[in-house]
């Protein structure tokens, strides 16, 4: 590679490592503010001062013939400097407790959203006389119940199958009136 594109790639670097090193002390800060309304918010920085250093770098930096392994190059190093970067980041109680504001509101968000398209998928459902997923559901628990049902009936005519198959038992039949113990006065 021309001596060019190396200096492309150690400013590129730079800029980089320069990010991660930003993050990662907006992170260790100990008071966290609330999360953007702007979900997109919390790259921005990141995004801008890339595009900002790359723009610089490719302005400074001729192009050369060998344009295809410089790109390939570049996107090499670009993969691995993205995953030291947001490996830096994203090891941090400060993005973890983010992450979760962010999926909590995300939850709040959609939860109106898909209760109208379940609402929406049970009218259709119902017009096109099909069952849905909680008909079914409860269908399948009849199905079990019964099934649990039919094995205890199982169970207690096996029982007296087996019974009447042993026969009798003398102490326990039924005595009669002249058989009964006499009472002793």
């Amino acid at each position: 590679m021309s001596d060019s594109g190396a200096q492309l790639f150690d400013m590129w670097r730079k800029q980089l490592e320069e990010g991660a090193a930003a993050w990662g002390k907006v992170f260790s800060q100990p008071a966290a503010p609330p999360p953007p309304a702007d979900p997109m918010a919390f790259w921005r920085p990141l995004v801008e001062q890339w595009v900002q250093a790359s723009a610089r770098a490719f302005a400074q930096t001729p192009m050369t013939p060998d344009v295809m392994s410089q790109w390939k190059q570049f996107l090499d190093q670009s993969i691995d400097a993205w995953s030291r970067a947001l490996s830096q980041v994203m090891n941090t109680e400060a993005f973890a407790q983010m992450l979760g504001r962010y999926l909590d509101q995300w939850l709040v968000t959609t939860a109106p959203m898909k209760k109208a398209a379940e609402q929406g998928i049970d009218q259709a459902l119902q017009t096109l006389n099909l069952a849905s997923r909680t008909q079914l559901t409860a269908v399948a628990r009849q199905i079990v119940e019964l099934e649990e049902r039919v094995e205890r009936i199982e169970e207690a005519v096996n029982a007296v199958l087996r019974a009447v198959q042993r026969g009798p038992d003398p102490a326990s039949a039924p005595r009669g009136p002249d058989t009964a113990p006499k009472e002793r006065a």
